[in-house]
């Protein structure tokens, strides 16, 4: 189940992306309103272009950093799981030698 409390990364890379979406939106639409308010849009054509390649740009680095933060975060409790099953049956050398000894 998800928990905000425990999936920080995920809330906040999740509301930046809502944020940069939604001001992505607003900037193509007033910059698109300008244009077609004064009769040449297509001087405005730049600029929006402009806009959606730096949404593309942030949004793809917000998504990469999330990814990373993800495997390290799913890495990190494999690793906490191998040592906590690890821990419950440690055997001594001496448990182990006497073990491999072959019976007679």
């Amino acid at each position: 189940m998800f928990s905000f409390k425990k999936d920080k990364t995920g809330f906040f890379s999740a509301l930046s992306l809502i944020i940069l979406a939604a001001a992505t939106v607003i900037a193509t639409g007033i910059l698109l309103a300008q244009g077609i308010r004064e009769g040449n849009w297509e001087y405005y054509s730049i600029p929006i272009k402009i806009v959606l390649a730096v949404f593309w740009i942030a949004g793809m680095t917000i998504v990469l950093t999330r990814i990373g933060v993800f495997a390290v975060q799913r890495t990190k409790k494999e690793l906490e799981q191998l040592q906590s099953s690890g821990n419950q049956a440690p055997q001594s050398d001496d448990q182990k030698s006497d073990n491999e000894q072959p019976k007679s």
